[in-house]
């Protein structure tokens, strides 16, 4: 298959019930401007709604009922990308993962390095119902949080029926965001309008080797060039807005001592968010510290160990990251 430019796509996301389909429809009657275009929907339960509900001339509509397109490995997801993309040949893709989805892994599909030459990322939008704001259950929830830390443009929806007060609760929790985003809207009868999607998607930043590794460099007619890690371990670190921020990612199988690794965390300082997930010779933990409170508790294992940090300006990440591999215990099977 030959694509002759790369496909812009959009990640369309939000918890159950934020008005995502609404959304897309609307755009799908009123955005396209005649184009041809392709929507991939992951509805959590066993039979699809969606596909019949978006249904429009030029809309080649392709669902993933029963699954999830975040599964460990993406199957459904590259599947549905490719029969796409081989059926209509589409102006631009849409993704609609299920409310329960976790945005972070089908960002990492799509731009993975076989996708690069046919898929743009373009931004992606999170959806959220202001009124779920005044719910400490939404609020905590993982999945919520992640599909908030995703956003490109946070749109509360469903502006047509909230009051002053859900507004302003909505307004002072994008103030609290970190790092801060630079496009927050109110969007009333799922009227999104199509230069939200032609916004830019954020760059994922570059994975190198950690930090006590020699650079890989390979040298290039017009320079050297940084070799991208595709396997943990390994570290990243950029400037978003106003924020510094830097991450590890560590193997599945490394083993941290827990009061070690937690005087390396509670000694982190000048930090606005210390989060991560570990390995620890005391089960799986979950770490999360604002500027306001922390929290440790007890985690299911994951597919690997995560630590990132946001603070006001770079930190010393080498002497961070020296500390915290001193803190590891080994290995396990």
């Amino acid at each position: 298959m030959k694509i002759s430019q790369r496909v812009p796509v959009n990640l369309i996301t939000g918890f159950l019930g934020a008005g995502k389909t609404t959304a897309i429809k609307h755009l799908l009657a009123q955005g396209r401007g005649g184009e041809r275009w392709a929507v991939l929907v992951n509805e959590f339960g066993k039979v699809g709604i969606d596909q019949s509900v978006l249904a429009a001339d030029e809309v080649v509509i392709r669902e993933v009922p029963g699954g999830c397109l975040c599964c460990t490995n993406n199957l459904p997801l590259q599947m549905g990308l490719s029969q796409l993309l081989a059926k209509a040949n589409p102006s631009r893709i849409l993704i609609e993962p299920t409310g329960l989805g976790h945005p972070a892994r089908v960002l990492e599909l799509l731009r993975e390095s076989h996708w690069r030459e046919t898929l743009d990322v373009r931004a992606t939008i999170t959806l959220v119902d202001a009124r779920e704001l005044a719910d400490p259950r939404v609020l905590e929830h993982e999945t919520f949080r992640a599909q908030i830390e995703a956003a490109d443009v946070l749109v509360f929806s469903k502006d047509d029926v909230l009051t002053d007060a859900e507004r302003e609760r909505a307004r002072a929790f994008a103030a609290d965001l970190l790092p801060p985003k630079s496009h927050i809207h109110f969007m009333a009868n799922g009227e999104l309008p199509r230069a939200w999607l032609e916004l830019p998607g954020r760059a994922a930043p570059l994975r190198r080797s950690l930090l006590h590794v020699p650079m890989l460099n390979v040298p290039m007619q017009n320079g050297p060039t940084v070799v991208e890690i595709n396997e943990p371990p390994y570290h990243y670190s950029e400037l978003v807005g106003e924020a510094a921020i830097a991450g590890w990612v560590f193997p599945r199988d490394w083993v941290f001592t827990s009061s070690a690794l937690l005087n390396v965390l509670f000694g982190l300082h000048d930090t606005l968010r210390v989060k991560g997930i570990f390995h620890t010779d005391q089960g799986w933990i979950f770490f999360n510290a604002t500027r306001y409170e922390t929290a440790v508790n007890s985690e299911v294992p994951r597919a690997d160990n995560r630590l990132e940090i946001i603070a006001p300006v770079a930190l010393d990440w080498a002497r961070i990251e020296q500390v915290l591999l001193a803190a590891r215990v080994g290995e396990v099977d």
